[in-house]
């Protein structure tokens, strides 16, 4: 029984080594044994693609048309003197002028500003060396003229009065409106409605069914200030004409968008 046992044991240390022998060989040669059967049950499972999402990109733009209702000015004086405080005199006394016309018009002082002020020296380079000629000084006044659709004559007179001043710079004029808050508010709504019809129109002719908007941007807010130009009382009187009223026009309030629907 004994020998049995022992016969049995130096078997199972002969396979065991030989296995040892075998795996120590197939290492020196560079094969590897895996189990692949995670693998290839990992491979043979197929996950069908998830359908593409269609979408329909459309623009839309609102315009809403007003009458404005104020006008804006920006008149200016440069004045050239031996000294800064000469020039600033000089400068002052245009300026007066200009807020007592503005005063005697019913203009409230919380309606115009200084939006800007500068003082340099002046050269004059044309012996070709640097010869201080005096000290300039430049003021520009930020003027808005309110309710100009209840009383439009009044800029006129304004401008009139304003261009007599010897040498003021009207820089520029142009009518505008308050507050456009409401007004891109209007056109906000004017230009998705707009969007949705083109993209209800487009989905049509696809055979689609247009849902809910994926996205939504907004291009901007835009009002066009309406500009005018005018000549001086002195042209005018020139030519035999007389001033006209100013023509307020229309002001043009745009909002554009970009939409994109989904649609299936």
């Amino acid at each position: 029984m004994k020998n049995q046992q022992w016969s049995g044991v130096l078997a199972a240390i002969i396979v065991c080594a030989t296995i040892v022998f075998a795996i120590g060989k197939l290492q020196q040669t560079g094969i590897s044994i895996e189990d692949n059967r995670k693998t290839a049950a990992a491979e043979s499972t197929i996950h069908p693609p998830s359908p593409q999402e269609k979408s329909i990109t459309v623009s839309g733009e609102g315009k809403i048309m007003v009458v404005p209702d104020y006008v804006r000015i920006f008149a200016g004086v440069s004045e050239l003197a031996g000294t800064t405080k000469q020039a600033q005199d000089l400068a002052n006394q245009k300026l007066a002028k200009v807020i007592e016309i503005l005063k005697k018009n019913a203009i409230s002082e919380r309606n115009y500003q200084t939006s800007n002020l500068t003082f340099r020296p002046e050269y004059d380079w044309s012996d070709g060396e640097r010869k201080l000629i005096g000290q300039r000084v430049e003021q520009t006044l930020d003027i808005s003229i309110p309710e100009i659709d209840s009383q439009p004559e009044r800029v006129s007179r304004i401008i009139d009065a304003l261009g007599a001043i010897n040498r003021l710079e009207m820089h520029s004029v142009s009518f505008d409106v308050k507050n456009k808050k409401e007004l891109f508010h209007r056109a906000r709504i004017l230009a998705f409605e707009e969007a949705r019809s083109k993209a209800e129109a487009l989905a049509g002719l696809a055979g689609l069914t247009l849902e809910k908007p994926m996205m939504i941007s907004e291009n901007g807010e835009n009002a066009v200030p309406t500009p005018y130009f005018r000549t001086t009382p002195q042209m005018a009187m020139a030519a035999g004409a007389a001033a006209p009223v100013l023509p307020a026009g229309e002001l043009d309030v745009i909002v554009s968008v970009k939409v994109v629907f989904a649609a299936k």
